[in-house]
C-alpha cells in the first residue's frame, strides 16, 4: 500500500498490484485453520508472537517444523489449499518443495505479525522460515543410527 498526494494535496491510498503469491498467502488462513483446527492454529500464532521476537533461529526452526509435521499428519481436505500443498510435496525432497512450503510458513509468520527474515552480526541475511523447512525435512533423521 502506498500513500500518494493528489493535485489538491490530499492523501489517497493506492494498493500495490497483487502478485499471485500474495493472493495465495492471503487465502491460506482459513484453509490452515480448517486443516489443523482453529484452536490449534490460534495457539501457534500466539506462540510465534511471543517466541519469535527474542528467540534463537535454531530453536524457533524446530518449533515451526513441528507445526508443519503436525499439519502433514492431518487428514486431507479436498479443495483445501494447505492440504493440497502437503499432498503435492508428499515423497518429494527439500530442493523440490521449498517454494511450496515457504508460502505455508510465511502464512504462519504473517498471521503472527512477526518477521522471519533476519541479519546476523556480519550483515548476512538468513530466514527462520527456510531453516524451519529444512528442519521439517530432517524431522526423522537420526545420523547416529
Amino acid at each position: 500500500m502506498a500513500l500518494n498526494q493528489n493535485k489538491m494535496g490530499k492523501r489517497k491510498t493506492t494498493l500495490a498490484p497483487q502478485t499471485k503469491k500474495n493472493a495465495v498467502v492471503k487465502s491460506f488462513r482459513g484453509d490452515f485453520e480448517e486443516l489443523v483446527g482453529e484452536d490449534t492454529y490460534q495457539t501457534w500464532i500466539n506462540m510465534l508472537k511471543e517466541l519469535v521476537p527474542h528467540g534463537r533461529t535454531h530453536r524457533l526452526a524446530v518449533v515451526v517444523a513441528g507445526m508443519l509435521y503436525y499439519t502433514a499428519l492431518q487428514n486431507r481436505i479436498e479443495g483445501n489449499a494447505v492440504s493440497d500443498i502437503f499432498d503435492e510435496i508428499d515423497g518429494m525432497d527439500y530442493d523440490d518443495t521449498e517454494s511450496e512450503l515457504m508460502v505455508v510458513v510465511e502464512r504462519l509468520f504473517n498471521d503472527a505479525k512477526v518477521k522471519w527474515k533476519r541479519t546476523n552480526s556480519k550483515g548476512q541475511g538468513y530466514s527462520i522460515a527456510e531453516e524451519s523447512i529444512r528442519e521439517y525435512f530432517a524431522w526423522g533423521d537420526m545420523p547416529w543410527e
